[in-house]
C-alpha cells in the first residue's frame, strides 16, 4: 500500500480538521491528517475547553458566595487558582488524547509537522511529498494585536490561560467573545477587571436590548466597561502597566497588572501560499469558499477559522460535515441560519437566527416576544436571572430568531435552533409539551407572548 497517496488530506487537526477526517474515514476514504502542533487546535488546547473550565469554576464560586450572602452556606471558603489551572490542564490532556484515539480507531494516518500545500494537490511535510484527490484546509486562526506603542506588554488569550496567579488588576482590550469570557472568569476569581472596547457598545451585531442587558449584568458584577474607546498606547510602570485610550468623554487611563489583548483572530496560513495556489482570499486574508465549502481551486476545500466568518468550533464541525458530504458525492450546503452564537459569560449570552435589526434589513416585519427568568419556577428555584427574547415573523407567524441572556442560555439555544430551523408558529408552540419545572418553558412562553398567547406572562 502506498503510504504517500490518499483519497483525502486534511491540513489541521482542530475541531473542523479531525471531524472531517473521521467523517471521511467512515465513508471508506483513505485519509491523512497533518498537524503542526497539538491535536484539538485552538479550541481544545487554548480556547473553548480551557476557558469553559475556568468559567465553570468561576460560576461555582459565584454560587457559593450567593448562598453565603443568603445565609444558606456559613462560609464561601477559599479556592486554589493553582488547582483550577491544574484541573484545566488535565481536562485538555484527556480530550486531546481522546481525539488521537478516535483518529487511530478510524484508520487515519497522523503526520506531525508543518504541511506545505503545493499545486496539483501535493503536500510536503518533513521532506516527504504526499498527494490526494481532495484537500481540506483547516489550519485555523491566530490572535492579532493592535499596532500601538507598548503592544508588546500585552499578552494574548493563550498566555492568559497559563497565568500562575490571579492578577489583582486585569485590563482587557477588546469586548468580543474572547475578551468578555475571560473578563467574566477573572472577575469571579477576584481580579479588578476593566474592558476597553472600540465599538460604541458591546456586541453591535446582536440585538441591542439583549446586548445592553448583558452589559448591565456585567457592570453590576463590578466589571468596568469602556465602549467607544480607542487604545493609543500601553505604558510600563513600576507598579504594572497603564493602558491609555481616547474616548468620546476624553482621555482614559486604566492601570493594570496584566493587559490582555483580545481584539480578534486572523486566518492562519502557514504552509498555504494562497497566491501561487490560485486561492481567492477575502477579509483578513481568509480563504473564500462557496456554500459547499469549496474554494476557487478544484478539489480544494476549506473549513473553520481559516475561512473567516463564524470562528466557532461548532461552525467548523458543521462545515466539515458539508465538505466531506460533497467530497463523497453529495450536494449539501451550509445553513448558518441555525448556527448558535454563544458567549459563556455570567450571565451567559446565546442567540440563533435573525435579530429584529437583521429582519428589518431583509424587509421582514417582526413581533418580539419576551419572557423574564423571574417568572419561571425553575429559575426562581435556582436563583437564575435573565430574559428570553424571540423574534417572530408578523406575517407568517414563524419563529425566525431567539436571544437568551441568562443561566444555561448556551444549552437552551439548541431547543431554540430547532424552532428557528422548522419555523415554529404559535400553534406549534402550543402543541409542544415542555417539562415542568424547567428553564425550557421560557422559550415557549416567550414565543407565545409575541402574539399575546402566553399563559404565564
Amino acid at each position: 500500500m502506498n503510504n504517500t497517496k490518499f483519497d483525502l488530506i486534511v491540513i489541521g487537526g482542530g475541531p473542523g480538521g479531525y471531524s472531517a477526517a473521521i467523517s471521511a474515514a467512515k465513508c471508506k476514504k483513505k485519509v491523512a491528517v497533518f498537524e503542526s502542533d497539538k491535536l484539538g487546535g485552538t479550541c481544545l488546547n487554548v480556547g473553548c475547553i480551557p476557558t469553559k473550565y475556568l468559567l465553570d469554576k468561576a460560576a461555582a464560586l459565584d454560587k457559593m458566595r450567593e448562598l453565603t450572602e443568603n445565609s444558606i452556606l456559613r462560609d464561601a471558603g477559599a479556592f486554589s487558582f493553582r488547582g483550577v489551572m491544574s484541573g484545566k490542564d488535565a481536562i485538555v490532556k484527556k480530550l486531546t488524547g481522546g481525539i488521537g484515539t478516535l483518529l487511530n480507531a478510524n484508520g487515519i494516518t497522523m503526520i506531525y509537522g508543518t504541511a506545505e500545500l503545493k499545486q496539483g494537490r501535493c503536500v510536503v511535510c518533513n521532506g516527504i511529498e504526499y498527494s490526494a484527490k481532495d484537500i481540506i484546509i483547516a489550519t485555523g486562526s491566530e490572535p492579532v494585536s493592535l499596532n500601538v506603542p507598548g503592544a508588546e506588554y500585552a499578552i494574548d488569550s493563550t498566555a492568559v490561560l497559563s497565568l500562575k496567579k490571579v492578577p489583582s488588576r486585569l485590563c482587557v482590550i477588546g469586548g468580543g467573545v474572547i475578551g468578555l469570557e475571560l473578563a467574566s472568569a477573572f472577575a469571579s476569581f477576584g481580579s479588578e477587571v476593566s474592558i476597553i472596547e472600540l465599538m460604541p457598545a458591546l456586541l453591535p451585531s446582536e440585538m441591542p436590548e439583549a446586548a445592553a442587558l448583558l452589559t448591565k449584568k456585567l457592570t453590576i458584577r463590578g466589571i468596568d466597561i469602556h465602549c467607544g474607546a480607542k487604545v493609543e498606547k500601553i505604558e510600563k510602570t513600576d507598579n504594572g502597566y497603564i493602558v491609555n485610550a481616547k474616548a468620546e468623554t476624553g482621555l482614559l487611563s486604566v492601570e493594570a497588572d496584566v493587559v490582555l489583548m483580545a481584539v480578534g483572530r486572523r486566518a492562519r496560513l502557514s504552509g498555504i501560499d494562497v497566491k501561487s495556489l490560485g486561492l481567492t482570499t477575502g477579509r483578513g486574508n481568509s480563504i473564500e469558499v462557496d456554500d459547499h465549502m469549496h474554494t476557487s481551486v478544484e478539489n480544494i476545500w476549506a473549513i473553520g477559522d481559516v475561512i473567516g466568518g463564524y470562528q466557532l468550533a461548532h461552525a467548523a464541525f458543521a462545515e466539515a460535515e458539508v465538505a466531506v458530504a460533497n467530497i463523497c458525492g453529495g450536494d449539501e450546503k451550509i445553513d448558518y441560519r441555525v448556527l448558535p452564537r454563544c458567549i459563556y459569560t455570567s450571565p451567559c449570552f446565546a442567540a440563533v437566527g435573525m435579530t429584529p435589526e437583521q429582519a428589518k434589513v431583509a424587509k421582514i416585519e417582526v413581533v418580539v416576544g419576551t419572557f423574564d427568568y423571574s417568572n419561571n419556577g425553575m429559575a426562581l428555584a435556582e436563583g437564575a436571572l435573565g430574559t428570553v427574547y424571540t423574534v417572530m415573523d408578523k406575517s407568517t407567524q414563524k419563529t425566525i430568531g431567539f436571544v437568551i441572556v441568562g443561566a444555561n442560555a448556551s444549552e437552551l439555544i439548541a431547543f431554540a435552533s430547532t424552532a428557528v430551523r422548522d419555523g415554529y408558529t404559535p400553534n406549534d408552540w402550543k402543541k409542544l409539551i415542555v417539562a415542568h419545572p424547567s428553564l425550557s418553558e421560557m422559550l415557549k412562553d416567550a414565543a407565545l407572548s409575541a402574539f399575546e398567547k402566553s399563559i404565564h406572562k
